[in-house]
Order: structure tokens, then C-alpha cells, then sequence
């Protein structure tokens, strides 16, 4: 009987900080809210301005990017999602992104969006992946929602980090 109130107790406190690292990981996690496109004005070929609204502990954080000549879509989107991520961070990082795409493989029945990012932070350098697949009419989204793919562990390390 003492044998099995010891085993319990132990078990009871590995129970209890795995409940405690799991609330803490999942409080320290950036949540996708809104993804917004627009012309920045109505004369032709008017570059686009993307608008990334995350929340972070119920602190909303907005990105913001304006397209480049010949920048796709997907690219200015992923832009203003790195850049709110960015700004979510209480350390100096810098992101760049290398490339947004739109993948049709023939084993999926929807597209599969890729952004490949770099972050540099401190005297280290990474090369971030992500991926969502989603539907055509969510494609605004999913391609935020990879780019928050590519960069989610190094930001919860950072997060727990320093807060």
C-alpha cells in the first residue's frame, strides 16, 4: 500500500508539471486572427497592401506589407505575417522570406502552400519551412498559417525564453 501511494504521489506531480509546461508552451503561442489583401489605391496596377493580425495573450499584433513589382499574392501576405511575427517578439530577430509558393501534388486533392523563410537572431541563422494545405478560397489564410508553421517552435523557444 505505501508503494502504491509513493508511485501515485510521483505520478500525481509528473501529471501536474506536464500540465504546467503544456499551459505555459500553449499561453505562449501566436494566433492567426485576420488576413486582408487590398489595392493601396484604384489606378491600374497599383501594388497590394497585406494586413496580418495575430493575438498573443490576447495582445493583438498587426503586419503590415506592401507589394514589390511582380510580387505574387502569397509572397506579401507571407511578408506581413513574418513582419507581425516580428513584432510579437520581445528580442531583435530578422526575417526574410525566400519564397511562398503554391504546390498541386497530384497525391493531394488541394493545394499545398510553402513558405521558406530565414531568421537570423543573435550570432544564429536559420532556415525556417512551413506548409498548410487548404481550399483555393482560403488560400489568403493558409499561406499565413504557414508561414506561422515555418517560424512556431523557434517563437515558443523565444517566448519561453524570456517570458
Amino acid at each position: 500500500m505505501k508503494l502504491a501511494k509513493i508511485t501515485f504521489a510521483k505520478y500525481n506531480v509528473r501529471l501536474q508539471n506536464f500540465y504546467k509546461l503544456h499551459i505555459k508552451n500553449k499561453m505562449a503561442r501566436l494566433i492567426l486572427i485576420d488576413v486582408k489583401l487590398e489595392a493601396v489605391n484604384s489606378t491600374p496596377n497599383t501594388p497590394t497592401e497585406a494586413t496580418v493580425v495575430l493575438s498573443l495573450k490576447g495582445q493583438r499584433i498587426t503586419g503590415t506589407h506592401i507589394s514589390e513589382p511582380n510580387q505574387e499574392d502569397l509572397a506579401v501576405i507571407a511578408c506581413a505575417t513574418l513582419n507581425a511575427v516580428q513584432q510579437a517578439l520581445p528580442v531583435s530577430v530578422e526575417f526574410s522570406l525566400r519564397n511562398a509558393i503554391r504546390l498541386n501534388p497530384q497525391f493531394l486533392d488541394t493545394p499545398l502552400l510553402v513558405v521558406i523563410a530565414d531568421l537570423s537572431y543573435g550570432r544564429s541563422k536559420y532556415e525556417l519551412t512551413g506548409a498548410c494545405q487548404c481550399e483555393e478560397v482560403v488560400a489568403h489564410r493558409g499561406i499565413a498559417q504557414a508561414a506561422l508553421d515555418a517560424t512556431n517552435r523557434l517563437v515558443q523557444f523565444i517566448l519561453s525564453e524570456t517570458m
